[in-house]
């Protein structure tokens, strides 16, 4: 692998649940999945889930998965999977070791700073935010992150998708996937940039994000399309929102009940369809606010379901995408900082393994060019108070500190600053390219620049001067034809 993954390497996680409230979570949702069930809407996931030894009730869509076939079918989906970029050195094993950070979807605004207010997204801002993302060290995954109002809606998804691949290097996850037919247009075109369908099934250079609908349901048109991607071998992001209070219980245990028993349930979908496809343990929990029943993607309840959802992914051995940045935020600023940072930090601590969210604010509506590299910043800081702590010879510096010794011994140096390691190791602190350290007065001298022009400074730098590494010309033309060919079916 390159060394790009590294950076996003963390050290061994910490935990709230212990190993026996896993267990008991896990098993309230085995005994919901045998005796409630799950509506399952699409017909091909009952079908393939009846052939597999499922109860099957074809008048109210129901199905029940007694506890020995819910496990042995998720014990076929891989524990571990390698996301792909399409240059090899952004490869992102998911190993359980390392703390990745991405765009998110499904946006329909983009806040404008020097107006100080929003507007309808249209493609240009996709391919605007996807060069960002390709430049940004610390964003691990582009996701197409908002919807082109300028663009039909049949073909909306497959267009931001071809811009996704024209330019950035990074893996590309397809943002929530509504229809099998979508689902079809984006593997053809995965396809065709890896050299055909076998070898997009060995090399996952996309990955895509279906939901679940809670409580207890499977939607038909995201479900077909889940088992499309499974066919495909495609890894699928099972991304689950049950929102405490409202689609769950308003307590974390039972939220986390209700979360399991779907997140379980499509992936004995996928490997009753297609066995050892690649699923990912995805879940956006929140909590309502009990004053107007709104989400709250980054309150502390938030945080902690999420936290604890991870644990879950970990104890049936899944990759975990659980939570992310997710402000409530209306506009880039002081709220947006505060909790990106404290879910950032947070997730890193607990070890999620893919988070989503660079960029956008209010709940995942709005993209903000500002916040994306705020965020980024945000991210490095997380990651590197997460890494290991490596106690070594090297490390401890023990001759060093007996030839400095102490300040004011006279012969003796009294300082590390003139240090040839000093000097090495101090380029490896993190220094913010947004946040000042400087003095009141250098930065006073430098103009009293406020966070946000900065922030916007470093964007439209990043645009003017970033050259991605665009896909080939005859590749791009074949991916334009396969875009067309969706419109007309």
């Amino acid at each position: 692998m390159g060394k790009f993954a590294d950076r996003f390497r963390v050290r061994k996680p910490a935990q709230v649940l212990k190993e026996a409230d896993r267990k008991q979570i896990h098993d309230a949702a085995l005994e919901v999945m045998s005796t409630v069930g799950i509506r399952v809407h699409s017909k091909m996931a009952r079908e393939s889930l009846k052939a597999a030894g499922a109860d099957v009730d074809e008048k109210t869509a129901i199905v029940k998965l007694d506890i020995a076939l819910t496990q042995s079918l998720i014990d076929k989906a891989p524990s571990e999977m390698v996301l792909a970029g399409r240059n090899r050195e952004y490869d992102l094993p998911c190993d359980g070791t390392h703390c990745y950070y991405t765009t998110d979807g499904c946006g329909i605004t983009v806040w404008d700073q020097r107006t100080r207010s929003r507007r309808l997204s249209i493609l240009e801002d996709i391919i605007r935010s996807a060069r960002i993302a390709d430049y940004l060290p610390y964003c691990s995954v582009y996701e197409p992150m908002v919807v082109a109002s300028d663009v039909p809606e049949g073909i909306h998804v497959a267009a931001a998708m071809k811009q996704a691949f024209d330019i950035s290097q990074k893996h590309i996850e397809s943002e929530s996937t509504s229809t099998p037919e979508e689902a079809m247009t984006q593997i053809k075109m995965a396809s065709e940039i890896v050299g055909g369908a076998e070898e997009l099934r060995k090399r996952h250079i996309m990955s895509a994000m279906v939901c679940t609908i809670s409580p207890l349901t499977l939607d038909e048109h995201a479900t077909d399309a889940a088992m499309v991607w499974a066919e495909a071998h495609v890894p699928v992001h099972i991304t689950g929102m049950a929102m405490m209070g409202v689609s769950g219980p308003a307590t974390v245990p039972g939220n986390l009940v209700v979360n399991h028993a779907e997140t379980l349930a499509l992936t004995a979908a996928m490997q009753a369809h297609s066995p050892g496809s690649p699923a990912i343990y995805g879940s956006v929990l929140s909590n309502m606010d009990p004053r107007t029943g709104a989400i709250q993607l980054s309150s502390p309840e938030a945080m902690l379901v999420c936290a604890c959802a991870n644990e879950m992914a970990r104890y049936v051995k899944m990759p975990s995408a659980c939570g992310g940045l997710g402000s409530n935020a209306k506009v880039p600023g002081v709220q947006s900082a505060l909790e990106n940072g404290m879910i950032a930090l947070v997730n890193a601590v607990m070890g999620v393994e893919i988070n989503n969210g660079i960029g956008m604010l209010d709940c995942s509506t709005m993209l903000s060019y500002e916040q994306m590299v705020i965020d980024n910043d945000i991210v490095e800081r997380a990651i590197t108070t997460c890494r290991e702590v490596p106690v070594n010879t090297e490390t401890l510096h023990l001759d060093m500190i007996k030839e400095v010794g102490i300040l004011g011994e006279g012969s003796k140096k009294g300082s590390y600053l003139g240090e040839r390691a000093t000097m090495m190791e101090a380029r490896e602190f993190f220094r913010s390219e947004i946040f000042s350290s400087e003095t009141y007065g250098q930065w006073e001298a430098k103009g009293k620049k406020d966070d946000l022009s900065r922030a916007n400074e470093r964007a439209n730098m990043i645009l003017e001067t970033h050259k991605p590494d665009m896909l080939d010309d005859d590749i791009s033309k074949r991916l334009d034809q396969i875009v067309k060919e969706s419109k007309r079916s």
